[in-house]
């Protein structure tokens, strides 16, 4: 949170910091352009050594840039060899100048710090140590009044101040180095996770006599009110040709944020469930390249838009990591064809309803499945019992994710004709 003056001076740091990605960039560029080597990092860094925007910032900012702008060669050339292998459908784009192609002026958006000894980060403050020629004026460190929490505590390594235009704030991101948990020696204990668009997931935890769903529909219903304002903001755009705008920008933000918020929720709710009942490890179907292998038709918004499947499997594995747990990926063909008591092919009435007309089990689609991940990824076979209990029901009330029947305040109530709702009363 810095004053009017801080921020002049972290602008004027990002604009040297822009000045010196260009230069290197422009120097990479060329090189590409003429069929020779880009240069390295260790090259670079003797190369800039002298020039006026290097010498500009401090060394420790100076060499995090260089190392930035050679990372973003070192990835385009990876994703090359991959559109040359047939793996990537487009071929991938060269790194590019940090300037607004509108004016043509230089536009910043990162100040990397390289090392710990360079800046002192709390839970209050942040301090930077200035460039030479801003020293005498600002008393030799920036000291800026933080706000946030401090969410993971080992040793820290870099440090980012990127720069929000759509909100103008400036957040800082630190890379701490986190030592592995250590996993309490204890008896092997399975679950098993379903993912997927209209029920998120589904979670089936050996033991337990019930599985756990949670429903995506308030997301998605959240999700499509702010598709519906980015579709008005687009129209009004198009009647004054402009495509794009700050509050454009921010509605894209703000309904990526709060589908981001919802999953981590999950992940954390997740995490929290296992831990309870002494999960050990986690099965968790791999969905990679799931797009590609079904045809869900090109205007599936569901689909292509709202699942975000990889983003919640990453922060469901993180979750769990911290908490000690193992994930091991499931292959998931097949897992919702089979009954998960006797092995027969089941039928599907309904999307969400399975039949079984061997052994007449009659449950839930997603349940099945989860069953089935954790009954094939603990090499157990069938022949488990049907669960007593109907699932339970979870659902988003845009804080937390809380049972189908409890309302924000954490009170039951009972819907009208719902047993299960009657039972928990």
């Amino acid at each position: 949170m810095p004053g009017k003056q801080q921020r002049q001076v972290l602008e004027t740091i990002g604009d040297r910091c822009a000045a010196l990605w260009n230069a290197v960039q422009y120097r990479c560029r060329q090189a590409f352009f003429k069929g020779e080597p880009v240069p390295s990092y260790a090259a670079l860094c003797s190369e800039f050594k002298e020039h006026p925007a290097y010498r500009a910032l401090p060394a420790h900012i100076g060499q995090e840039v260089i190392k930035k702008a050679r990372k973003a060669w070192d990835s385009f050339f990876a994703c090359l060899r991959l559109y040359r292998k047939g793996e990537l459908e487009g071929p991938p784009r060269i790194p590019r100048f940090w300037k607004d192609r509108r004016t043509g002026k230089r536009t910043f958006c990162v100040i990397p710090v390289k090392a710990p000894t360079s800046y002192t980060l709390n839970s209050r403050t942040l301090s930077l140590t200035l460039p030479r020629d801003l020293r005498e004026k600002h008393g030799g460190r920036l000291v800026l009044r933080t706000k946030g929490v401090l969410r993971f505590h080992g040793t820290p390594k870099t440090l980012e101040l990127r720069y929000d235009r759509v909100k103008k704030r400036w957040y800082a991101h630190q890379v701490v180095e986190v030592p592995e948990a250590v996993r309490k020696i204890r008896p092997e204990k399975y679950a098993a996770l379903d993912l997927g668009a209209r029920v998120l997931a589904a979670l089936a935890v050996e033991g337990l006599d019930r599985q756990i769903l949670s429903s995506g529909r308030e997301v998605w219903k959240d999700f499509l009110y702010w598709t519906k304002q980015i579709a008005e903001e687009q129209s009004r755009l198009a009647r004054v040709g402009r495509k794009t705008s700050r509050q454009l920008r921010k509605l894209y933000q703000v309904r990526a944020r709060r589908l981001k918020h919802a999953f981590v929720a999950l992940a954390a709710e997740i995490a929290r469930t296992l831990s309870q009942h002494r999960v050990t490890t986690l099965f968790i179907e791999d969905l990679t390249g799931i797009r590609e292998d079904m045809d869900f038709g090109p205007k599936n918004l569901l689909v292509h838009n709202f699942w975000a499947v990889r983003q919640l499997r990453n922060l469901i594995e993180a979750a769990c990591t911290r908490a000690g747990i193992r994930v091991v990926p499931v292959e998931p063909r097949g897992t919702s064809s089979g009954c998960a008591v006797c092995g027969s092919p089941v039928k599907r009435p309904a999307r969400y309803k399975v039949v079984c007309e061997s052994c007449g089990c009659f449950w839930h689609a997603d349940a099945n499945a989860a069953l089935n991940i954790l009954l094939w990824g603990s090499s157990k076979g069938h022949g488990a019992e049907a669960t007593p209990l109907k699932p339970l029901a979870l659902r988003w009330d845009r804080h937390r994710w809380v049972s189908r029947f409890e309302s924000a305040a954490g009170t039951l109530y009972a819907a009208s004709g719902s047993r299960m709702a009657a039972r928990a009363a």
